[in-house]
């Protein structure tokens, strides 16, 4: 019994620390004209170019390996890149992680995992995004079009009606 309530304690620990915070489950539109935000600050490229979130429309979305909801985000966000790319849409994946935990994880996920990733550069990026919306979650997407963040939320709940109005 004891094991069980250890179990269900780490679980919601988990759960609660990743993608069940209340402030990550909003989605909404930003301010009508979108908020500017600066360039992404990596510290390694793991998988993809760089990407210039200051031109066209771009989806920045924080992750990392140990959170289950990122995990099953990650093959919505490989379909809706390759629904986008010939748009000019750039997915790009930002973790805290170290490089020596992102890479292999990247490398296992193969095809799986088909857009840009990337290691944040000592929470620059993350502090600019998430700080800036004090979001406490993850996953979290953030739309940005010519640099100016237009829509933030989940990325499997809104994610596709964010982009569409986007590209418009």
């Amino acid at each position: 019994m004891k094991i069980i309530i250890q179990f269900c304690s780490t679980i919601l620990i988990l759960l609660a620390g990743c993608g069940l915070d209340e402030r990550s489950k909003v989605n909404k539109p930003v301010s009508s004209g979108g908020d500017p935000v600066g360039q992404l600050e990596v510290a390694h490229w793991v998988k993809g170019k760089p990407v210039d979130i200051s031109k066209g429309v771009n989806v920045v979305e924080f992750w990392a390996t140990w959170c289950p909801p990122c995990r099953t985000s990650i093959p919505h966000l490989t379909k809706t890149q390759l629904k986008y790319k010939d748009r000019g849409v750039n997915i790009v994946g930002i973790t805290n992680e170290a490089l020596d935990t992102v890479e292999p994880f990247v490398n296992r996920m193969g095809k799986k995992m088909e857009y840009s990733v990337a290691v944040d550069n000592d929470r620059s990026t993350s502090n600019e995004f998430m700080g800036r919306y004090d979001v406490g979650g993850i996953p979290h997407a953030f739309v940005v079009k010519d640099g100016k963040v237009v829509w933030h939320g989940h990325p499997m709940s809104g994610l596709d009606n964010a982009i569409e109005n986007a590209l418009k």
